[in-house]
C-alpha cells in the first residue's frame, strides 16, 4: 500500500465530525489549562508562606513541619503541570486530527477524558471535591458521543 493510500486510510475524511463534539472537546482543554493556571497562580502566590492555604480542603496540615506543607504544594504545582499540559494535548488534538476525523485521535481524547475522570474520582475520594469530576472527566465524556457515529461508520459490505 502506498504511502498516500495508507494515509487516507488513517482519516475518515469522507466523514464530517460533529462541530459540537469537537467544541466541546476544544473547551474541556481549555478548561484543563486554566484550572491548571489558576490553582497553580493560586499557590504560588502565598508560597511559601501560606502554602497550607493553598492546598484543597480537606488535606490535614496541623501539625506538618514547614518543610512537609511546602513538599505538598511543590506536589501539586506538578500535578497542575500535567494537567495543563493534558490540556494543551487536548487543544491540539482536537483542532487537527479530531476535526478532521482521525480514529487515533478519538481514542486519546477517550484516554483523557478517563484520566479526568479518574483524576476527579481520587479527589472525590481523598477530600471530597466531587464537582473535579464535572470539570475534567464529564465535557470530553459527552464530546466522544457526538461525534463517535462519524469516527466509526460501518463499511458498506461490496
Amino acid at each position: 500500500m502506498s504511502a498516500a493510500k495508507a494515509q487516507i486510510s488513517m482519516t475518515n475524511s469522507g466523514n464530517k465530525v460533529s462541530r459540537y463534539g469537537v467544541a466541546i472537546i476544544v473547551i474541556s482543554g481549555v478548561i484543563w489549562v486554566f484550572s491548571a493556571a489558576f490553582y497553580s497562580a493560586q499557590i504560588v502566590s502565598c508560597f511559601p508562606a501560606c502554602g497550607s492555604v493553598a492546598l484543597p480542603p480537606g488535606i490535614a496540615t496541623t501539625g506538618y513541619p514547614p518543610q512537609a506543607v511546602r513538599y505538598l504544594a511543590w506536589d501539586d504545582l506538578y500535578s497542575n503541570l500535567y494537567i495543563g499540559t493534558i490540556g494543551i494535548l487536548a487543544i491540539a488534538i482536537g483542532l487537527k486530527a479530531f476535526r478532521r476525523g482521525e480514529k487515533w485521535a478519538w481514542y486519546s481524547i477517550l484516554a483523557f477524558a478517563l484520566a479526568g475522570f479518574l483524576t476527579g474520582l481520587l479527589d472525590y475520594l481523598s477530600w471530597g471535591g466531587w464537582y473535579t469530576s464535572l470539570f475534567f472527566g464529564l465535557p470530553p465524556l459527552v464530546g466522544l458521543p457526538l461525534s463517535a457515529k462519524s469516527f466509526f461508520q460501518r463499511k458498506p459490505r461490496v
